[in-house]
């Protein structure tokens, strides 16, 4: 019995803290549109979509949210001056969000095994990004998809799908570049 309420009131304060975000009824959407996303989609802190109205979001809400509806339909409403709430089919409350900019969607060239403090990252665009934050972070995939993009402080982030984390980066220089093709 004492297990039962336990987990009923750890369901209770996970659900009450999931998302604070509440939408004024007269407020009009910014845009309602879809993305394309596969099924079972854990919406984490840091989580980018592109909407097919071609808009990036950065899920910025702190719980963990699964989605089970394969290309929701998503409706994107303005909380202030950079906040978002996403209302995303298939999840019962809103999510808060930031709208981001200069995004560049790419691959990472061959295999990603993470980050040690002075990575490089060579996506299949040419493009090359170097780590510019202490940290370490160890992971394994083949061409993961990669999303970097400006923050509202002018840096730039480095979000791996399938990653949780993202790490700050910068552009390589020429002769960083050429050391590295070498």
């Amino acid at each position: 019995m004492k297990s039962i309420l336990t987990i009923a009131c750890s369901l209770f304060i996970f659900n009450a803290a999931i998302s604070q975000i509440k939408i004024d009824s007269t407020s009009k959407p910014e845009e309602t549109t879809f993305y394309d996303g596969s099924p079972n989609i854990v919406y984490t802190p840091g989580t980018v979509i592109r909407t097919r109205s071609g808009h990036y979001y950065e899920i910025t809400d702190k719980a963990k949210l699964k989605n089970m509806v394969a290309n929701p339909s998503v409706t994107v409403y303005k909380q202030g001056k950079r906040n978002y709430a996403l209302v995303i089919q298939g999840i019962e409350l809103p999510i808060a969000a930031a709208k981001v900019q200069d995004v560049i969607e790419s691959n990472i060239d061959g295999d990603f095994k993470g980050w040690d403090g002075t990575t490089n990252f060579k996506l299949v665009n040419g493009d090359v990004w170097v780590q510019d934050e202490p940290g370490n972070l160890f992971a394994n995939a083949y061409r993961p998809k990669v999303y970097v993009y400006r923050v509202n402080d002018g840096t730039y982030k480095l979000k791996v799908e399938g990653v949780e984390k993202m790490i700050t980066v910068k552009r390589a220089e020429r002769e960083q570049i050429k050391t590295f093709r070498n």
